[in-house]
């Protein structure tokens, strides 16, 4: 049975060719050929030799799902609906900016079992983990299809559909060829604080870092997630000291989605300040993007107002993050995939 040669890395890639008595260097080649230039076939990686691309092609197969659906926002966002060999589907998002930081928001999971009351991916339930390859290839996809343009992806996000920790091992075996290509400073994990992952994988993480906070308390957050009864705000803050400790020049964005009535309080504010205003961090403001079964509803612009106006006033950063593809249900807390089947 063929490999998929997207689940190994370059060092993986060097030693099978030691292996076979293949120059190792033919790696490289092969990385560029797959990475830079999205080739789906090893026969049109013209620069090895024909009797090694029989060999590659004998062993490995190079996988590229098929793109079931893309939709295009009048805001420029695109969203593609890629079928994975069990027909199971997952979406990822391209975000192009005028100020040229084109980001693609990639998934790690089919569904996602976090259960965020505010999000419709967990709203739908979760399936499985994305493989490595299937992780990977959503860069490579929306890459082939950039090809044309002159847009190119200059920044990567784990914010679609899943739990990025609860798949730790794949994600970050994508992070590290990502870095390859970008820069690290260009990649970041977004995760709702799986605390105990987070802590194994701090010191060695790749690419900076968002916790998806959202609350400034156990009590708030724990009502609209779940997951603080196993993972708390301690246990996430004690794992972001541990990355600081070793990413000291990286700031950690603490997500915030203001819900009216809920979290977007004076009060929520200034508890939110005294949480953060010792750490190097930032706080990214969204604004909740309504979908069908949803309870929840956007804080009034004054109430926005009045919660950055205090962030701000007490020395933290708190941009309020663009509300992009909500008329193709893109837009943050909106992936899912009974969306995608309708």
């Amino acid at each position: 049975m063929k490999q998929g040669i997207l689940n190994l890395s370059e060092k993986d890639l060097e030693i099978f060719f030691i292996q076979e008595g293949i120059p190792k260097f033919r790696a490289s080649q092969v990385y560029s050929w797959l990475y830079r230039f999205g080739k789906t076939s090893f026969f049109d990686m013209t620069n090895i030799d024909k009797s090694l691309q029989k060999k590659l092609d004998d062993i490995f197969y190079i996988y590229h799902p098929n793109i079931e659906r893309i939709q295009k926002s009048n805001d420029g966002t695109i969203k593609f609906l890629l079928e994975l060999n069990d027909s199971d589907t997952v979406e990822t998002v391209y975000i192009p900016s005028s100020k040229k930081r084109n980001t693609l928001c990639i998934s790690s999971q089919v569904g996602c079992s976090v259960g965020c009351k505010f999000c419709n991916t967990g709203y739908n339930g979760f399936i499985r983990n994305l493989s490595a390859e299937e992780v990977i290839v959503q860069y490579l996809v929306v890459n082939k299809y950039l090809q044309n343009s002159h847009e190119k992806i200059s920044n990567i996000v784990f914010m679609g559909m899943g739990e990025p920790l609860y798949n730790a091992k794949n994600v970050l075996f994508a992070i590290d060829i990502f870095s390859k290509l970008i820069s690290r400073r260009k990649i970041t994990l977004s995760t709702s604080g799986i605390s105990v992952v987070l802590k194994e994988i701090a010191t060695d993480l790749k690419c900076k870092l968002a916790i998806s906070l959202h609350a400034p308390n156990d009590e708030i957050r724990s009502r609209i997630m779940p997951i603080n009864n196993i993972y708390n705000i301690k246990s996430i803050m004690n794992a972001c000291e541990i990355y600081h400790k070793n990413h000291e020049f990286l700031k950690i964005t603490f997500e915030y989605l203001l819900l009216k009535g809920i979290n977007d309080s004076k009060e929520c504010a200034y508890e939110l300040v005294d949480l953060i205003k010792n750490t190097n961090s930032r706080v990214n403001i969204l604004m909740f993007n309504e979908w069908d079964g949803c309870v929840f509803k956007p804080s009034s612009s004054s109430a926005l107002k009045n919660f950055v106006s205090i962030l701000e006033k007490n020395g933290i950063e708190a941009p309020i993050r663009d509300r992009r593809g909500l008329d193709i249900l893109a837009a943050c807390g909106q992936l899912s995939r009974a969306n995608s089947s309708t």
